[in-house]
């Protein structure tokens, strides 16, 4: 009994730590895994690093490097500067069309961090100019990155569809997006009407305001190079590939890369600095300790301890609010999801039965939804390139952001728990 209990403490103190302090947990969770395994489960080195999600490891890589590719040389920058054209003299459009922005560009590969971090900068400062309240416009960006966050084709979606392949769960990689799409589309269209999104359809930029947001997204609208036109190519030729030959994404977002540095579009080493190593550690360090808690049997005991929380009936809405809460203060790729969607199979069998699909769907979205807060990346990037009054805006995000883990578990529950959206 006392190796699991070790094991679950570890888990915890992996989680505790993600949340309060600066340290990378996957490195914690790697040393976790490494001491339960070989002095406390007596397993080999070799035994402990076969839990290392080597597959997801050089995927999640492929397609950051690729897309870091396609960020640095100003491709994706490019094409958003186009796109911002459409609203010109419409302040009230400008909002919903950069959440399209964020989804499309997280849809294709950006990711959601990605995808916000291209956006933010011109978002805030077209928001200033065009008298839009800062926190409307931080929440549309931040809402239509992260209803991108499970697509197949960003790194998210990837772990989470992983995550789902260990549990027997095959095959959902678009219906988890969908789903994400789906709440995060709700969230953000009741939140522009609730937060006057509605009144500016209707309201005029005066004259100064007209002259000072076309000066503005004029200067994003930069003719494309032949390093522009490289890229998008080959990122719509990875597109059909993946799409027409079903090949392997990873492989196949590798080789682009690779032909980018080859070409020389980019600054490489630019690009291999900025690739997001610490959210890569943390999944493959948090998966790996989650391997030694399934070897060790401190699986069973974690799933007891969710399990006292909830019922049948109330499992959507549990899982929904504890995810959420502790992604609001620790990373949905990197902590929340590996250590939750493993424990699912175990879970309802101690609850004597449910919906597999419907549990998994919960822990997506409900680790997603707080994600605007400005604890998370998504919202402190929009609060970083804010012009005005921070603190209001800090206050506006925080409280959204936490106001969701409770509206995430309502959402869970009547969707997948009531409704079955997206079950067997």
């Amino acid at each position: 009994m006392l190796i699991p209990l070790l094991s679950v403490a570890a888990l915890l103190c992996a989680i505790v730590l993600s949340m309060w302090s600066r340290l990378n947990v996957g490195l914690l969770a790697l040393a976790f895994a490494y001491g339960l395994g070989v002095f406390g489960a007596q397993m080999s080195i070799r035994q402990v690093m076969a839990g290392f999600p080597v597959p997801l490891f050089l995927t999640v890589l492929s397609l950051t490097l690729l897309f870091g590719h396609a960020q640095q040389n100003g491709t994706l920058g490019r094409v958003a500067g186009y796109a911002v054209q459409l609203a010109r003299g419409r302040p009230g459009l400008l909002p919903p069309i950069f959440f399209l922005l964020a989804l499309s560009l997280g849809t294709v590969g950006a990711g959601n961090i990605g995808a916000v971090a291209m956006l933010a900068p011109v978002a805030m400062a077209v928001a200033h100019e065009a008298g839009i309240p800062s926190f409307l416009m931080a929440l549309l960006v931040a809402c239509g990155g992260n209803a991108a966050s499970l697509s197949p084709l960003a790194p998210t979606g990837v772990i989470a569809s992983d995550l789902m392949g260990r549990i027997g769960l095959f095959g959902y990689g678009w219906s988890n997006y969908a789903q994400c799409l789906l709440a995060h589309t709700t969230v953000a269209m009741a939140g522009y009407l609730l937060f006057g999104g509605g009144k500016l359809l209707f309201t005029e930029p005066t004259p100064q305001q007209r002259e000072r947001l076309d000066e503005l997204l004029l200067s994003q609208q930069k003719p494309l190079q032949t390093k522009h036109a490289v890229t998008l190519f080959l990122l719509f030729a990875v597109l059909l590939t993946v799409s027409i030959a079903k090949i392997e994404i990873g492989a196949v977002a590798l080789a682009a890369a690779v032909l980018l540095s080859v070409l020389r579009v980019s600054d490489e080493e630019q690009v291999l600095r900025e690739l997001p190593w610490g959210t890569i550690l943390m999944v493959c360090g948090m998966t790996c300790l989650m391997g030694i808690l399934e070897r060790t049997g401190g699986i069973d005991l974690f799933t007891w301890l969710i399990e006292k929380l909830s019922t049948q009936r109330r499992a959507p809405f549990v899982i929904g609010f504890c995810t959420g809460l502790l992604s609001a203060y620790s990373s949905s790729s990197g902590v929340v999801l590996p250590a939750f969607l493993p424990i699912l199979p175990k879970l309802i069998q101690k609850l004597g039965g449910g919906d597999l699909v419907a549990l998994a769907n919960s822990v997506n979205v409900g680790a997603h939804l707080v994600d605007v807060s400005p604890l998370s990346t998504l919202g402190a990037l929009c609060l970083a390139n804010a012009q005005g009054d921070d603190g209001k805006l800090y206050r506006q995000l925080l409280a959204w952001g936490l106001s969701m883990a409770v509206v995430g578990a309502l959402y869970c529950q009547l969707v997948f728990g009531v409704l079955r959206l997206g079950s067997h």
